[in-house]
Order: C-alpha cells, then sequence, then structure tokens
C-alpha cells in the first residue's frame, strides 16, 4: 500500500507540548544509565515528569501510573532483562503506550530477543536509527501496524498507509551522549497526551530538533550546546515553532 504522506504544523506541535505542559504526563524510563541524566532533564525541560526505577521488584508498581513508557536497551542489563516483562504486563493492563528504543539490536541475539518481546505488545512505537531499524524490518513485516520512527537527517515516522517526516535539528545532536535516547522519551511524553502516535512522534521529534537548531545558534560547541538544549526546549512556543516550520 502506498504511503499517505500527512504534514504536522507549529499549532498542531504547539497545541500538543501545550497538553504536555498542562498534564506534566510521567514517562517511565527503563533506560541506558549513560543516557540516564540527559534524559531527566529533557523530560523535565518538556514539561514531564521523569522517573527511573529498574528493580524488577517495584517496576511495575512504579510503572503502573505512569501516562507512558519508555524501554531502552542501552545497557540492557540482567536486572533489566527481567524488569521488562513486568513493564509489558502493565502497560497491558493499563493500556499504558509503549515506546521502544533499540539500541545497538544488530548487535547481539539478546537485543533481538528482547525486541521481540516488546513487539509483541499491544501499543507500541519503535525509534531507533537506519542500522536498528533495517534490522528489525523482518520482525515488523506482519505488524505493519506499529509506527516506525527511523531518525537521522531527516526523521521518518511510518505505519501502514501513512508517512511523515521531520527535517529538523543540528548535526551537534550526535555529539553529545543520550541525547538521541532522550529523543526517545520526549516522544513517550507527547504520546502520554496525544491518540495518535504518528502525531505525537512528529510534534516530539520537531520541538526536539527545532530546539537544537536554536540551541546550535547559542552554542560554541557540543558541551555548551547540551546546555542550551535544554534552555532552549524549555522556551520553545508556538511563535518559535512557525518561524522554523514555514
Amino acid at each position: 500500500m502506498s504511503a499517505f504522506s500527512e504534514k504536522l504544523d507549529a499549532a498542531g506541535v504547539a497545541s500538543i507540548l501545550a497538553r504536555v505542559a498542562e498534564r506534566r504526563p510521567r514517562v517511565h524510563c527503563l533506560t541506558n544509565t549513560v543516557a540516564q541524566n540527559v534524559t531527566a532533564n529533557m523530560l523535565l525541560a518538556f514539561g514531564a515528569m521523569p522517573s527511573m526505577a529498574g528493580h524488577p521488584d517495584e517496576v511495575a508498581a512504579v510503572a503502573a501510573g505512569a501516562g507512558a513508557i519508555l524501554i531502552n536497551l542501552g545497557t540492557i542489563s540482567p536486572e533489566g532483562e527481567r524488569a521488562i516483562p513486568k513493564l509489558l504486563a502493565v502497560a497491558q493492563e493499563h493500556r499504558i503506550p509503549l515506546v521502544l528504543d533499540p539500541v545497538f539490536v544488530e548487535l547481539s541475539p539478546l537485543r533481538l530477543r528482547l525486541v521481540g518481546d516488546v513487539l509483541a505488545s499491544f501499543d507500541v512505537l519503535v525509534r531507533g536509527n537506519a542500522t536498528e531499524m533495517a534490522v528489525l524490518e523482518p520482525l515488523f513485516v506482519p505488524k505493519r501496524d506499529i509506527v516506525r520512527v527511523t531518525t537521522g537527517a531527516v526523521d521518518r515516522i511510518e505505519t501502514e498507509g501513512r508517512s511523515l517526516s521531520v527535517a529538523h535539528g543540528h548535526a551537534w545532536m550526535t555529539k553529545v551522549t543520550g541525547l538521541g535516547c532522550a529523543s526517545s522519551a520526549l516522544v513517550a511524553a507527547c504520546r502520554a497526551v496525544e491518540p495518535d502516535p504518528m502525531i505525537a512522534a512528529a510534534a516530539a521529534l520537531t520541538a526536539y530538533g527545532i530546539a537544537g537548531e536554536i540551541a546550535a545558534e547559542r552554542a560554541t560547541g557540543p558541551g555548551s550546546f547540551a546546555m542550551h538544549l535544554i534552555d532552549a526546549l524549555a522556551g520553545l512556543d508556538e511563535a518559535a515553532l512557525a518561524a522554523r516550520m514555514s
């Protein structure tokens, strides 16, 4: 089936950001230990609330009240492996949307198996880079309704019969550890307030990319860029979005 290409305007993105700020959804992140701090800070700047509990004996209780759940495989541990089925069960029970970040899935059979487990859940959005998403393509074939977000110079958001693209950002976003992982958390924050996962992903990536463009204009290199990115994300409004989305 050919994809119907959609477009999201500044007012649409701003509306979703306003809902995040108003509702302050909690995003439960079973995530990369390298990215935990930057992920938490980006979520707070976005208006959402992070939680990071990963112990298998408490993860279900903590995640049960979240607006969305992020599973990031970046530094998967034995405890994390045992926590994932509990997160999947609580997501199913409470109808909590899931975002999966299949970091380095191409390097490890364990990661590939865990991705298969997550994809069996009811409401999953997958965000990865081109290499990761190519490896997962055979798993997507029987589940074409899964929203697949491939990030790069141009982000592609696809599901059966629909597509969106986002062409915002800056090269320094690839030079700071954890910024890609943080983008998955922002997608989850938008998904917590927006029932259409395609629109949620497009809004999050548009806002994040534009914040990156603004931050690059203020920074002198990757180190200061990370600081300015948090500030730019926190200060986004419809006017700033519209100036760069025209």
